[in-house]
Parts: structure tokens; sequence; C-alpha cells
């Protein structure tokens, strides 16, 4: 496995350092929503999502709805208990070269021990890094939005994309990391949308029948109601 770990680290290193630029020192921090513009898009994303809900027709609200149960339960669910079981250090902890943020140099967080001898640091994140949390919740989004309007997919991949590689050019994630993120989101937003459809044709049309005759399915493009 040794040499899965230095293809790993020859990649991160390329994105990390190879291809730095003034341009991309800029927009990779605000593709990860560092420096509090995490805030703003989370903002920009509640305000189009209610505008969706008050005003959007049926497709519009499930979609919503879905993207909302599927990104907010992928973090808890999937992402954080592997994180916790794998407690894979993050590339600017252990590659001295790596740039964090654009600096060079400044990657390894040293420990901050308190007075009963913990090390605050670890709450930092320093060993948080697989599977990419960012390329998890991009990827499931890209997923749910590709199952209710296909012609998304041409907004949504390479956003997902950006903000993948803006981890690894930040230096807070391997491109395995980035990889397995990107895999679990799309893979856990298939498979709910399929167990949610599946629940939906068995329950909705024998115990709901006046809604379900109204909305068969409630994730067209999956087909599932269909003979």
């Amino acid at each position: 496995m040794h040499w899965l770990q230095a293809l790993d680290t020859k990649l991160f290193l390329f994105g990390n350092r190879s291809l730095v630029n003034p341009f991309f020192d800029w927009l990779m921090p605000v593709l990860s929503g560092s420096n509090g513009v995490k805030n703003y898009f989370l903002g920009l994303a509640i305000a189009v999502g209610l505008a969706l809900l008050i005003f959007g027709n049926r497709r519009l609200r499930l979609c919503v709805v879905f993207t909302l149960f599927i990104v907010a339960t992928n973090d808890g669910l999937i992402c954080n208990p592997i994180k916790q079981a794998v407690h894979r250090a993050r590339p600017f902890v252990t590659v001295p070269e790596a740039r964090l943020f654009g600096v060079v140099g400044k990657g390894y967080v040293a420990p901050e021990i308190n007075i009963d001898g913990i090390n605050m640091a670890a709450d930092k994140g320093s060993h948080n890094s697989m599977p990419s949390a960012h390329a998890a919740n991009f990827f499931a989004a890209t997923m749910t939005l590709f199952l209710f309007y296909r012609r998304s997919l041409w907004f949504m991949l390479p956003l997902a994309l950006s903000v993948s590689f803006s981890r690894i050019y930040n230096g807070v994630h391997y491109p395995s990391d980035v990889l397995a993120g990107a895999l679990i989101g799309a893979g856990y937003a298939a498979a709910a949308a399929v167990a949610i459809e599946l629940v939906w044709q068995f329950f909705g049309k024998k115990f709901f029948p006046r809604a379900f005759a109204k909305a068969p399915s409630l994730v067209p493009n999956l087909n599932l109601g269909k003979s």
C-alpha cells in the first residue's frame, strides 16, 4: 500500500504546488468557503431554496426537499463516522512541502495542550481528511439535481469538480480523499433517492391513493413506477 500513498502524495503536490498561480490563490479558498465565504453561500442557498419552495412547481419543491435532506444527512450518517474511523491526518500536517491556503510552510498545526493535557488542535480538523465532506456534499447535490433535472449536470458537475479540486489546492485533502468523497456523496444520493421512491411506490399507492394519483413518482427520472 506504500506505493498508493506515494502516488496520492505526488498527485497532491501536483495540484497543491505545481498548478500554483495568483488567480487560483484567490479563487480556490472562495470555492472552499474559507474566510467567511461559506456563510454567504449558505445564505444564498437558503434564499434560493425558500423561493423555489414558495413559487416553484411540484417537481421543483420535491427537488429542494430531496436535496436538503440528502446533503443534511450525508455528513452525520456517512462522512463523519468514516472520518472518525479512518482518522487520517490531512496532508498539510504530514507533507512538509504542502501549501495551506496558499502559504508554503504553514501546513503543520502544532499541538495546543491545555491545562488538562488535551490537544485542542485536534478539534481543528487535523485528523479528518478521509473522505472530503466538501466533495461528498457537492456530488450528493449534483446527483440529486441530476435525478430531477438532467441538464443541471452541465452546471453542477463543473461546480462539484471545482470545489473538490480546491480542497487539494488549499492543502487540506489528498486526491484520494476527494475521490472517496465524490463516490460516497453521489452513491448515497442515488441510494437514498431509490429507497425513498420504492417506499413511496409501496406505501403511497396503498395508504395515500389521492396523493399518489397526483404524484405517482417522487423522482420521475428514476422511472421506478413504470413497468
